[in-house]
């Protein structure tokens, strides 16, 4: 059974894609389609809503706990720490894309012990707690996740995301120049949550990206790691949701994948 932390992310996860999943079909002007660093950096009035339902719902649930959030709710807390990413893949859904995220994590002075990602197109619903194991909910089944077994970036399917001021940070170009030489394919989906947790149920086998903030990563790294996966920073040395970027993958290609992206 899930403890009440897993549960009480599962319900605001699926209660924020159903909103979601209901604006996808509006029109962008609807949506209220904004921007914010930069006009790739994009924004809706769906982001907002959706930010207020989880927060207003694990608030309510737990007043103790601290939450930090994509559209800038923060409230303190001494030993718990929500991670909240109320849509991943804003750009996908301003244009009708439905490849897109809920991601809510639970951090416990320093460690991840809880997460969801959930894709309400698909209606999958991903979700691990520390040392209990990764799950697929979906159809009404649960199944068990673990990740793939490909031993070789040359047999592997491996993803990577695109920086919204990519004129300036974009240092990953070089690497997927490389990685597209190597792999078997290299994925581009839009969507940091959803991609962690692909690599967690074993269909990419691994998953690199720089300048990424907490809240797009939290869940998903629990996920991979509960899969059996293994996750550091992109140069190598032990992964910390503060750190800005992440290598997640299958375990087996790891080492590989650190030095192709050296």
């Amino acid at each position: 059974m899930p403890s009440e932390f897993l549960q009480a992310a599962i319900n605001a996860a699926k209660q924020a894609g159903e909103l979601l999943q209901g604006m996808l079909p509006e029109p962008r002007a609807s949506k209220q389609v904004s921007f914010k660093r930069n006009p790739t950096d994009l924004v809706t009035r769906a982001d907002r809503t959706a930010e207020d339902l989880i927060v207003g719902l694990l608030r309510k649930r737990f007043p103790d706990h601290g939450i930090i959030a994509e559209e800038g709710s923060l409230h303190q807390g001494d030993e718990y720490r929500w991670i909240i990413d109320p849509l991943d893949g804003t750009t996908n859904f301003a244009h009708g894309v439905p490849l897109f995220a809920v991601s809510i994590g639970l951090e416990q002075r320093g460690q991840m012990i809880a997460g969801v990602v959930y894709h309400p197109s698909m209606e999958e619903l991903f979700m691990a707690e520390r040392g209990k194991g990764a799950f697929l909910q979906r159809g009404g089944e649960t199944q068990r996740m673990q990740v793939s077994d490909v031993p070789s970036v040359a047999e592997s399917v491996v993803a990577t995301g695109l920086p919204y001021d990519i004129t300036e940070v974009g240092t990953n170009i070089p690497q997927i120049s490389r990685l597209c030489r190597i792999a078997r394919e290299v994925r581009i989906l839009g969507a940091a949550a959803l991609h962690l947790a692909y690599v967690a149920a074993g269909r990419l086998e691994a998953f690199w990206e720089q300048n990424l903030n907490p809240w797009d990563v939290a869940a998903g790294i629990l996920l991979v790691a509960e899969a059996r996966g293994q996750v550091s920073h992109v140069r190598g040395g032990p992964f910390s949701v503060d750190g800005g970027d992440v290598l997640a993958s299958n375990g087996k290609i790891h080492e590989e994948m650190l030095r192709l992206l050296a």
